[in-house]
């Protein structure tokens, strides 16, 4: 795979035997939402009994969480990156920043979508997500209109989120000329259900995306 090509990043995993499928579809993330109201949460004993390559890297989801309570999820889970998907300051991120943490910050979007409010985020932070905005922390399966972004001016990577589904594969490309999106972020439309993703169609998806 060309290092120009879409980061692709599987949120909302927890079942072993689901991750270990995945792992064998190479994405380049995995994310665990580890935020106890959502419906993919694992659990508070959660623990990873599965060997995943060096090159997947793991990301803990968390929503305005007590830092000890991150720190404590990076050690159980051997965590590479940390997404913030709640309203945590720049403050907060400069904390993180501080102990060497790699930090996707996510924000919601809409229409009204002020892109100045990032600013203080652009030196604490190693990528941002833009997920549709909802009274969930994301998982909605809801687009927001993708073109918002061609406002986006800085120059801190961005993954993309929010409702991408099987059939997204030529929009996303055709969009990518239009706007450097580093990566994407897929989760509740490829799931049979919370937590468990359908593999068959992740396989013709990545398919799909990589050879173009």
């Amino acid at each position: 795979m060309k290092d120009s090509d879409l980061k692709i990043k599987v949120c909302g995993m927890r079942n072993e035997e689901n991750i270990r499928s995945l792992i064998q579809l190479n994405p380049d993330y995995i994310g665990f939402i580890l935020y106890a109201g959502s419906k993919r949460y694992p659990g508070d004993d959660y623990s990873l009994n599965v060997d995943i390559p060096d090159e997947i890297q793991k990301v803990g989801v968390f929503v305005n969480a007590l830092i000890p309570e991150i720190f404590n999820w990076i050690n159980r889970l051997n965590l590479q990156l940390v997404q913030l998907h709640g309203n945590e300051s720049p403050e907060y991120c400069y904390e993180l920043k501080k102990m060497d943490i790699r930090i996707i910050k996510s924000f919601g979007i809409d229409n009204d979508f002020d892109f100045s409010v990032l600013e203080p985020y652009l030196s604490c932070c190693d990528y941002f997500l833009f997920d549709t905005k909802t009274d969930l922390h994301g998982g909605s399966g809801l687009q927001f209109d993708w073109n918002i972004l061609k406002r986006y001016k800085a120059n801190i990577p961005i993954f993309l989120s929010g409702g991408i589904g099987p059939d997204d594969n030529e929009t996303l490309l055709n969009f990518k000329t239009l706007v450097n999106i580093f990566g994407i972020d897929i989760n509740s439309r490829f799931e049979i259900q919370p937590g468990l993703k359908n593999i068959a169609a992740l396989k013709s998806f990545f398919q799909n995306l990589r050879s173009n």
